[in-house]
């Protein structure tokens, strides 16, 4: 089906056209996330995850989008902004886990640009230091403090007792204060 008439059946509210337009712009949306993702956060984030998010956007922006001649590159610099935009809050709350792992690294009141840097340093040497951990304990880490469950709640994701998720995160704190070189992490378990 040609591009513009599949735009306009999708923005009409024609579902079936919305879901093969996704299915279009699919390799596309992935490219843009490939491209503004950095490492640090496709570790953390699955691509796919992000792609489907943005599809979600787009999914459900096509009743406010406003069809402008030429439709086509119109429709696409819309969905390059929204597949941008979800990456750009993936940024933000993979930012937000990484204070939360890092809530007790003594910050300078102050925001200076040498503060901003140590802190952008700190989040760099944080991702690699998760990134420096085993698969298996990487996943508990992230999902304890990226996904924010419990212990309890990882435990059933993974179909282990709760005692082994926290034996898993045990061994992986000693081994994250160690690549950070900080023994004021506040890494404990809740």
């Amino acid at each position: 089906m040609d591009l513009e008439v599949l735009i306009n059946a999708a923005v009409g509210g024609d579902p079936d056209a919305a879901n093969q337009l996704l299915i279009e712009y699919h390799g596309r949306m992935q490219a843009i996330v490939l491209k503004h993702a950095a490492a640090w956060l496709r570790l953390h984030h699955p691509v796919e995850d992000m792609v489907q998010e943005a599809q979600v956007a787009v999914f459900r922006g096509l009743d406010t989008f406003e069809l402008r001649e030429p439709v086509v590159p119109h429709f696409e610099a819309w969905l390059t902004l929204l597949t941008r935009r979800t990456v750009a809050l993936f940024v933000r709350r993979a930012r937000k886990s990484l204070q939360r792992l890092e809530s007790d690294i003594d910050d300078e009141a102050g925001r200076s640009p040498s503060s901003v840097q140590r802190q952008v340093e700190r989040y760099e040497r944080l991702s690699n230091a998760v990134a420096s951990l085993s698969n298996q304990d990487r996943e508990v880490v992230f999902l304890h403090y990226f996904r924010k469950m419990t212990l309890s709640e990882i435990a059933d994701e993974l179909g282990q007792t709760r005692s082994a998720v926290n034996a898993r995160l045990m061994r992986a704190r000693p081994k994250l204060k160690e690549w950070l070189g900080s023994t004021s992490m506040n890494l404990s378990t809740s």
